[in-house]
């Protein structure tokens, strides 16, 4: 059993992070951090944004090439659908942390034909069949994930419970930095004794 830092339990909201710690021994999460686009009582909806694919987002969806980051590559977004595309996009200009009403989420939502759908008022998901030309020139940041990550009702309650994740609140600027390094940062940016962990060793047993 892995001996980690205990921090209180908190519910996750649409645009929090859920960062994996040591605790938890699925390889399919180890050291990941997920975007949390959506938590109800019938479950959890959330997509990795810290592994990447070799394949880059122009050629997956070459008709939005101009719309997505530099050099950003297909991110793998979790074990669910992994053929399945799901687009998020950062937008400028909004403080980080703010939070739009259900109403008005929807309200930005119509008034973008559908293409953007506001998570947290930063980060919204963006709709990959629509032209690319009706997205908002303030989405300054697209990124596509193959798959997602998903929990049943309670399941997630549960390995919060266990210690098995951390639930943090998100920047914009997540979804762009460095998918190697992300783990390590959103850590680092945290109060301790979260910040404690972050340059955990990859095996305990070498430090």
């Amino acid at each position: 059993m892995v001996e980690v830092v205990v921090t209180p339990v908190r519910v996750p909201a649409a645009g929090d992070l859920l960062v994996a710690t040591p605790r938890l021994v699925d390889p399919n999460f180890d050291r990941t951090v997920v975007f949390v686009i959506e938590h109800q009582q019938a479950g959890t909806l959330g997509v990795v944004i810290n592994r990447d694919s070799d394949i880059p987002c122009t050629s997956a969806v070459p008709r939005w090439a101009s719309r997505f980051t530099n050099e950003s590559a297909v991110g793998l977004g979790g074990p669910v659908e992994p053929q399945g595309l799901l687009a998020l996009g950062a937008t400028a200009g909004r403080s980080a942390g703010a939070r739009q009403s259900p109403e008005g989420s929807r309200a930005e939502s119509t008034e973008a034909g559908g293409v953007w759908r506001t998570v947290n008022g930063e980060v919204g998901l963006v709709d990959l069949t629509a032209d690319p030309s009706e997205l908002d020139a303030a989405v300054v940041a697209v990124r596509i994930y193959g798959g997602h990550a998903g929990w049943g009702p309670g399941q997630l309650r549960g390995e919060l419970q266990a210690g098995c994740w951390w639930v943090f609140d998100s920047t914009p600027g997540d979804l762009t930095g460095d998918a190697d390094t992300l783990w390590y940062d959103v850590l680092e940016r945290q109060s301790p004794p979260a910040r404690l962990l972050a340059r955990y060793p990859d095996d305990p047993a070498l430090n």
